[in-house]
């Protein structure tokens, strides 16, 4: 993956950019105008049954498997796809032999999706261990190694925050997991896309990701990739025609698990999301996640500048090991750090409300002249 085009190029795929800031990525992922024109034809291929073309769904299938696992870090033939980032950590959450007296490691203030798979697992006799973040606020791999015992079985946590974007050390958490024989389950929904991924040189068990924030490509899409080796730990709990070696019309019934994730598969595709997906995909990969991670860097610290001098606080670390492309600043106040939100989005400046303040989240089209935007709209404090 190389990016290849200069910024002009990435903001005429989308138009809103000659009215709108849009700085809200970690809350919505727009869509791209080739992805508008993807989904249009593919909706208007449905409209005769002259137009359908089930080959063209297996190149979709086929070539978003590709690009999720270039982005990753991963193989394709370890990808499946779901609903949602909570139908993702249940199959992960789900899929453990679990034995009464188990127990999950998660960090408070974790994304309500990540922990409501485990906790539904307490009629299994399986418990939650809830990691609280050290002094500067952050997630702390020294405190939850200290939380592990002989009977903890997972970790589960986010690569990037969703408060303020702190990025875990995925290499560091997945070489402690390895070494304790714990599995660990990572949502990616912040940084799969936006962030650099070794997925396969990490030691995590699995990425799990909805695409409608950073793959830009709405709700009701969302994927799962497993580590090599991993499916082998990690039982389907769901069945259909799709998941076993069989065909169409097979009458015997073996539950023979296909030998890659798509054993997770059960029934019919969600098509036009995988459409939406595979399109946006073609610009996410043309980008990289190597040269986004550097731009939005860019990005973030010449708004932390500017709201500094304004007499804001940047509450995100800028430590280049944890920093992502996800900031959070505020006044000090949360209330009116809500209305700041509402001012800004009448100057068609969009960010967003998060518990540690106003939530900014640049990407790859997003230029020096919307950070300018937003620091101009920002009201003196």
């Amino acid at each position: 993956m190389a990016q290849t085009v200069g910024v002009q190029a990435y903001r005429d795929e989308f138009p809103m950019t000659s009215e709108w800031a849009y700085l809200n990525h970690a809350a919505h992922g727009p869509f791209p105008a080739r992805t508008v024109k993807a989904v249009q034809d593919y909706a208007a291929s449905w409209a005769s049954p002259s137009d359908f073309d089930d080959s063209r769904n297996e190149e979709i299938i086929t070539g978003a498997r590709v690009g999720i696992a270039e982005l990753a870090g991963g193989s394709p033939s370890m990808v499946t796809f779901n609903g949602s980032l909570a139908e993702g950590m249940n199959l992960l959450a789900n899929g453990i032999d679990w034995k009464d007296g188990d127990n999950v490691l998660i960090p408070v203030e974790e994304f309500p999706s990540v922990v409501y798979p485990f906790l539904n697992l307490e009629y299994r006799g399986v418990t939650v261990r809830f990691v609280e973040k050290n002094a500067a606020g952050h997630t702390d791999i020294g405190l939850i190694e200290a939380a592990m015992d002989d009977r903890t079985r997972a970790v589960a946590l986010s690569h990037v925050e969703f408060m303020d974007g702190y990025k875990n050390d995925l290499k560091a958490l997945g070489s402690l997991c390895q070494s304790r024989g714990i599995e660990l389950f990572v949502d990616a929904t912040q940084s799969l896309g936006a962030q650099l991924i070794d997925l396969n040189g990490s030691g995590v068990t699995a990425v799990a990701a909805h695409g409608y924030k950073w793959l830009l490509a709405s709700f009701g899409i969302a994927v799962v990739v497993f580590a090599e080796g991993a499916i082998e730990r990690i039982r389907p709990t769901y069945a259909g025609r799709m998941s076993v070696d069989a065909s169409w019309e097979d009458s015997e019934y073996k539950l023979n698990f296909k030998s890659t994730a798509e054993r997770y598969q059960t029934g019919g595709m969600n098509i036009i999301g995988l459409t939406a997906l595979h399109s946006s995909l073609s610009l996410v990969r043309e980008v990289s996640p190597e040269w986004n991670a550097r731009h939005t860097a860019g990005l973030i610290d010449r708004l932390a500048a500017g709201v500094t001098e304004s007499g804001y606080t940047v509450v995100s670390t800028l430590d280049p090991q944890y920093r992502s492309q996800i900031v959070a600043i505020t006044s000090g106040d949360l209330k009116r750090d809500g209305e700041i939100v509402e001012e800004l989005e009448k100057r068609n400046v969009a960010v967003t409300l998060r518990g540690r303040g106003i939530r900014i989240s640049p990407y790859f089209y997003n230029s020096n002249e919307d950070i300018d935007r937003l620091l101009e709209a920002l009201p003196p404090k």
